[in-house]
């Protein structure tokens, strides 16, 4: 994604900790360089979450320090999708997080972006999957953004990755239940820890979809792949 509107793709980066980094390209969109990464600011603070360190004591551990992030709202595992949720010309900042998924509203302009404060993006019903991984998409193709998200997948009977049809508009949206999209593979079934992407991967002019997973256990070495699903 273009973070700064400079014509050259930069790289953002979400971490366990909980922090989102900026990787800007100094070279060119032909040949990309990265900067070192500098932490994006919500509220004028670095995003972190809260950390907590632990020490022993009578064989138990207890904790022994704690120290408060940016916000209340933010924690750990970030996962992250930049993408202009309430249709008003400028990139926001969607993060996921354990079960929660917070939306940073850019408040300032497409050339230099500003971060106000984290809010909750409530789920249409219940609450967000484990660790939920966002992407903002026009998915069904009726030119109003969706929500598609992935998801931690515990057990055999967890659906891979969940479609968040927006039955508002742009600039107002309103996310129906989350339907499961019907994602096949042999072995695919056996990994966790989606993550997102979409593009025309094919060039035929629809939008496929692409996953980031982890697998491990039963003997095998932790290791993971990125599933390509063609649309038909």
């Amino acid at each position: 994604m273009d973070w700064n509107k400079d014509g050259k793709k930069d790289l953002i980066a979400g971490d366990t900790e909980g922090r989102v980094t900026l990787f800007l390209n100094t070279g060119t969109p032909e040949k990309p360089e990265l900067a070192a990464g500098v932490p994006i600011e919500s509220d004028g603070k670095p995003i972190t979450a809260k950390q907590t360190t632990y020490k022993v004591e009578n064989n138990r551990a207890v904790v022994d320090k704690e120290t408060p992030g940016s916000n209340p709202l933010a924690e750990v595992y970030s996962k992250i999708h930049v993408a202009d949720w309430n249709g008003d010309g400028l990139d926001d900042l969607l993060v996921g997080h354990n079960d929660t998924i917070l939306l940073y509203k850019n408040i300032g302009t497409a050339k230099e972006p500003k971060l106000a404060a984290p809010v909750k993006l409530e789920p249409p019903s219940g609450k967000w999957p484990m660790r939920p991984s966002p992407y903002v998409v026009d998915w069904d193709g009726d030119g109003v953004q969706d929500l598609l998200v992935g998801i931690e997948k515990l057990g055999p009977f967890d659906k891979n990755v969940l479609f968040f049809r927006n039955g508002g508009t742009n600039k107002e949206p309103k996310l129906e239940p989350g339907v499961p999209l019907k994602l096949e593979g042999d072995g695919f079934d056996e990994s966790y820890r989606l993550r997102l992407a979409v593009s025309d991967w094919n060039n035929d002019g629809k939008l496929d979809l692409l996953v980031g997973n982890f697998f491990s256990g039963s003997g095998q070495k932790a290791s993971g792949n990125v599933w390509v699903f063609l649309r038909q």
